[in-house]
């Protein structure tokens, strides 16, 4: 692999919450006998030195029965959520903690458009010094779309500590590169990298993904 410019990353994908708008824990979901959380590995899979899966506890027989099969081919790791912690915050650190990497890409199990294409983009347009490369589409933030560096962990725990559950709730205790929407501009349909799917509506919209 040639991972993100011979720069090696890690791809810690977020599989641990509830997907209670979905009726069901996304990581348990799958489209035509396929597991959505395929998708998306496959899909990083060309820019990653490494592969995390990080899960709640709760998950873990569900891991070992039906994702096995995944799990040893791609080399993936799992990382289970620290005891007590809950939420999308709490996964990326325990994540980004573990990672082989000084930078991660932290995404979703819910997003199956992930574009290489885009993450390198995305990627090129971080700045020395930074601790977090994200990017913003709309006027907003898409934190789980996003590369973030090993020096984020303090500021991290500092936020889960306070009891914070916002994913960008310690964004203002580090060096934040913000890629403006402009820069994605001149790949065709760049907007889906970022889309997720958080009700059975989507998911059926979105069957052809898994044909």
């Amino acid at each position: 692999m040639d991972c993100l410019e011979q720069n090696p990353v890690s791809s810690v994908i977020l599989a641990g919450g509830y997907g209670r708008r979905m009726g069901g824990e996304k990581l348990f979901l799958e489209v035509n006998s396929v597991p959505l959380v395929t998708k998306v590995i496959k899909r990083v899979l060309s820019f990653s030195g490494e592969i995390i899966l990080s899960v709640a506890p709760r998950q873990a027989g569900y891991i070992d029965s039906i994702l096995s099969g995944i799990i040893s081919p791609y080399g993936i790791r799992i990382v289970e959520d620290e005891p007590g912690s809950d939420g999308p915050l709490a996964g990326m650190y325990s994540g980004l903690m573990q990672s082989s990497f000084d930078w991660s890409f932290i995404c979703a199990c819910d997003m199956p458009s992930v574009s290489d294409a885009v993450v390198r983009t995305l990627w090129r347009s971080g700045t020395p010094g930074t601790s977090v490369i994200v990017p913003k589409i709309g006027g907003y933030w898409e934190p789980l779309h996003a590369f973030y560096h090993k020096s984020c962990l303090p500021a991290m725990r500092k936020a889960l500590e306070k009891g914070e559950r916002k994913i960008t709730s310690f964004f203002s205790d580090v060096t934040l590169s913000e890629a403006d929407e402009q820069i994605f501009a001149h790949l065709p349909g760049f907007r889906r990298s970022f889309g997720n799917l958080n009700s059975r509506k989507d998911l059926s919209e979105n069957s052809h993904l898994f044909e």
